[in-house]
């Protein structure tokens, strides 16, 4: 059977989409999986096309032919994308079957209650995705397939859950080869040659901000190092971003995956998430690491202040992020610090803010304002009080909740977050010399840098931000 799994375009003007673009792990991974039952599969990343976005669908359709067309909407911003897609393939293109999948689905599936869309997959997707399709081709009854809900009659039929997987090892490989045509417009930042690596999924903290713990069911499960090994030999990009929450969540695990790295002598520039207490813990792991290759580590800061962090159940304190951040500083690790901007901050919470980024002298910091994402604690607790009921702006650069200063103020104090940060941008000398290497051996254009630089002065100016607003109040 003919299958074509599609990425969505983000519309969104403003948000982090513009300064990255990674591939979409999430289709590869079914992808990977269909093909196992001989499937064609192919996979359409709408937001890496040359052409306009519905061109490049129009013509997959028409060229491929598929008889069922799956999507993925991870994102809440791109649910409104997604339906549109949906609805498009299925009215003007008579697709018999289509389903969406993704993170925003499985925690908020209410969302895509639309008669185009045939049935949602929540949760993990690779075997339910195979059932179902193979349901679908033998008309078999959907009621036995687990962890679906599908759409009867404007209604929608909710099956058994399907467990999480015990061993995800087990799992195909990413089909990264149908993502061929689209790997070299994927980037983050200044990084062109990136690929992505799953290693672990699930993390055990519960912060109320988050709905990753939630999609897993708090669980946590790692791939063998053997395994992640066997992965890495595959991957031909210099750059790799492990996109597992906490790579280093298993210490002893983590610094085995280092050893047999170092034996089997492959070498990538490596970006990881990781919490700062657990560097705290195992500065060790940060030499090692650093030795491997580790270029750049995630760390949600999320607060300079102790209560706030215990106020969204963050379970750590700024004094371990302050520490992690010198260890990687120590270890010529460069570290991007996310930080979390509360709708009720005051003139002296942002002047708190950008003192201790300024103090620190990080070089990449991130701000994202506190946005109750369907799927989290935060916004069973908050949605009563949402004052933007509109996915678009659900982008975390957006409030959704009421302000304590005014919207103008709030948005002029935010945006000057990031112009003050990148105006005097810390950057170390390791950090001048890559981008020039970079860009001197080919591999990342000279039009990228100018690309990255328009994104960061769109996040920079205050304008950006008030503008949508008033655009907001018209809708």
């Amino acid at each position: 059977m003919k299958i074509l799994l599609v990425q969505p375009n983000n519309t969104s003007v403003i948000g982090l989409n513009n300064v990255s673009l990674i591939e979409p792990t999430g289709l590869e991974a079914i992808a990977g999986s269909l093909l196992r039952d001989d499937h064609t599969v192919k996979i359409a990343d709408l937001r890496a096309v040359d052409c306009t976005p519905d061109a490049y669908l129009d013509y997959a359709i028409k060229e491929f032919k598929p008889e069922v067309v799956g999507f993925s909407c991870s994102f809440t911003p791109d649910v409104y994308r997604t339906i549109e897609l949906a609805k498009r393939v299925k009215n003007e293109f008579g697709v018999r079957y289509v389903f969406v999948g993704g993170h925003h689905v499985s925690v908020y599936p209410l969302d895509f209650n639309v008669k185009e869309i045939d049935a949602v997959v929540v949760g993990e997707g690779e075997y339910t995705v195979r059932e179902l399709v193979n349901a679908f081709s033998s008309n078999s009854p959907l009621s036995n397939v687990k962890g679906i809900i599908y759409n009867e009659n404007g209604n929608q039929i909710k099956n058994q859950p399907r467990i999480l997987l015990k061993n995800i090892n087990d799992l195909p490989f990413f089909a990264r080869h149908l993502t061929e045509e689209f790997r070299k417009k994927y980037y983050l930042g200044i990084r062109t040659s990136l690929a992505c690596l799953e290693t672990a999924r699930g993390c055990p903290f519960k912060c109320d901000f988050c709905s990753v713990w939630n999609f897993y069911g708090g669980s946590y499960r790692s791939k063998s190092p053997e395994r992640v090994i066997a992965e890495l030999k595959e991957i031909k990009e210099d750059y790799v971003l492990v996109t597992d929450d906490n790579f280093f969540s298993d210490v002893k695990r983590a610094k085995k995956i280092g050893e047999l790295l170092k034996k089997e002598k492959i070498y990538k520039l490596y970006t990881i998430q990781a919490r700062s207490d657990t560097i705290v813990k195992h500065p060790e792991l940060i030499s090692q690491w650093k030795e491997l290759g580790l270029s750049n580590i995630f760390i949600g800061f999320e607060s300079v202040d102790d209560d706030k962090l215990s106020s969204i159940n963050k379970s750590n304190s700024s004094s371990n992020n302050e520490k992690a951040y010198y260890i990687a500083k120590k270890n010529n690790v460069a570290v991007t610090a996310s930080f979390i901007v509360s709708p009720d901050f005051t003139k002296l919470d942002f002047k708190k803010l950008i003192d201790f980024v300024k103090r620190l002298k990080i070089s990449v910091p991130v701000f994202s304002v506190l946005t109750p994402l369907p799927g989290t604690k935060l916004y069973n607790e908050l949605k009563d009080k949402l004052t933007v009921k509109n996915y678009s702006y659900y982008d975390l650069f957006h409030p959704v909740l009421e302000t304590f200063l005014s919207k103008n103020d709030f948005f002029k104090e935010f945006s000057n977050l990031y112009k003050t940060s990148y105006k005097s941008l810390n950057l170390r000398a390791n950090d001048i010399l890559f981008v020039i290497r970079y860009m001197l051996s080919g591999k990342m254009p000279i039009n990228h840098m100018f690309k990255l630089k328009k994104s960061m002065r769109s996040i920079s100016t205050p304008e950006t931000y008030i503008n949508s607003l008033l655009l907001e109040s018209k809708n």
